[in-house]
């Protein structure tokens, strides 16, 4: 089995690991998220998760997407190896590409739903991306093999759930994984997509509750 396919395989088998995770709720809500009652979520299968107890999720049917906000966005500072310092720059084409592919992303996951985000009920999903800085590859990072080494970018990102029509926010949802840095010699890296597609296929599942 080629490095690229076992890659597929392992990130598909966690996916579906976590899937099959019960989530359940802590008992007391979260002191950082204490003025819209979020609750601390186990097995999630994100890093961190904080939901309001009622806040029903599964019955929304309509989904407002929000560009992905790039806005901050911490990138490394130096060169990491298999990078030169304009893969590690945010540029316009790249800022648009990341964009467009997020957009396709949340398109795949939640084709079933009504997009448009214009229903009377709706739930609107924000996406931010956080910080790029250097990680050890792992057999979990996409585009990856199991050698530590020394040429992986670790991504953060965090998603905000809230009711589009009150603007109540119900969930709030953190997460870090990794990608090969050299990836980033491309303006939208294939394994970039994938993490993507990864994350908007396990915000579908949460949401969803299937």
């Amino acid at each position: 089995m080629s490095v690229l396919l076992r890659t597929i395989f392992l990130l598909s088998l966690s996916t579906l690991i976590v899937a099959c995770a019960t989530p359940s709720l802590e008992d007391q809500p979260s002191a950082e998220f204490g003025d819209a009652n979020l609750y601390p979520v186990n097995n999630s299968g994100f890093q961190q998760a904080f939901v309001a107890r009622d806040a029903g999720l599964a019955s929304y049917r309509s989904i407002d997407a929000a560009p992905l906000e790039l806005a901050g966005l911490q990138m490394p500072t130096t060169v990491i190896r298999g990078t030169q310092r304009r893969d590690l720059q945010m540029t316009p084409e790249r800022e648009t590409a990341f964009q467009e592919e997020w957009a396709k992303a949340m398109d795949a996951a939640f084709r079933g739903y009504d997009l448009g985000g214009q229903a009377k009920i709706s739930l609107k999903i924000e996406a931010r991306l956080i910080k790029i800085e250097p990680g050890l590859r792992t057999a979990m990072t996409i585009g990856g093999t199991a050698q530590p080494m020394a040429d992986a970018l670790d991504i953060s990102a965090e998603f905000r759930l809230s009711d589009a029509g009150s603007g109540r926010l119900l969930a709030v949802i953190r997460d870090t994984r990794s990608i090969t840095a050299g990836a980033l010699s491309r303006t939208a890296p294939a394994t970039l997509n994938q993490l993507f597609g990864s994350w908007a296929a396990l915000l579908h599942t949460r949401v969803s509750g299937r």
